[in-house]
C-alpha cells in the first residue's frame, strides 16, 4: 500500500487470477494474468491491464484518475498542522483562560466566514460544481447551493 495523499485513500494494485479471481492485498503470484487498479477506500477500477509493467502502471494511471478530484480539494497538510495545532492550543486555553479563548475564537470567525465566501466564489467562478463544493465543505450539494447560491465575487478594482 503506498502512502496516503489524501486519508482513507491508498493506491492498491490487485492481480487478476487465472480462476478469475481478483486479489487486493496480496504480493503479485506468479500465474497472475492482468492488474486491476484499486484503492483503500475500497473503490476498484473499471477494467484489468496486461501482467506486465505497462499493465502496472496504467492501472496506476487509473487510480490517478480516482484521486485527482479527492486530491484537489484536500487542503496541504502544513497547513492543517497548524489549523490543528491552533484547534487544540485553543482547546487547552478554555481550560484555563475561557475568555481568552472566547476573544480568539471570535477573530477566528470573524476572518473564517468572509474566506469561506470568498473561496466558494472563487470556486463557482471557476466553473465547479456545488457537488464538489459541498463536498470539499463536509455538506451536501443542495446545503452548499442553499447557503451560498448569492455569493458573487468583488469587482476587480480598475
Amino acid at each position: 500500500m503506498a502512502e496516503e495523499m489524501v486519508p482513507g485513500h491508498a493506491e492498491l494494485v490487485g492481480f487478476r487470477l487465472p480462476d478469475g479471481a481478483l486479489s487486493m492485498n496480496a504480493a503479485a503470484p506468479s500465474d497472475a494474468v492482468g492488474y486491476r487498479a484499486g484503492c483503500s477506500c475500497g473503490w476498484v477500477g473499471t477494467r484489468d491491464y496486461p501482467a506486465a509493467d505497462q499493465g502496472r502502471w496504467m492501472a496506476t494511471s487509473e487510480w490517478g484518475g480516482h484521486i485527482r478530484p479527492l486530491l484537489a480539494a484536500t487542503p496541504p497538510s502544513w497547513l492543517l498542522n497548524r489549523s490543528d495545532v491552533l484547534r487544540d492550543n485553543v482547546a487547552e486555553l478554555a481550560t484555563t483562560w475561557p475568555l481568552q479563548a472566547l476573544g480568539i475564537l471570535a477573530q477566528v470567525e470573524r476572518w473564517q466566514r468572509p474566506l469561506i465566501e470568498r473561496a466558494v466564489a472563487q470556486a463557482r467562478e471557476t466553473g465547479l460544481s456545488w457537488t464538489e463544493i459541498g463536498n470539499a465543505l463536509g455538506i451536501s450539494r443542495q446545503s452548499a447551493h442553499e447557503r451560498f447560491r448569492n455569493i458573487t465575487l468583488p469587482k476587480p478594482r480598475a
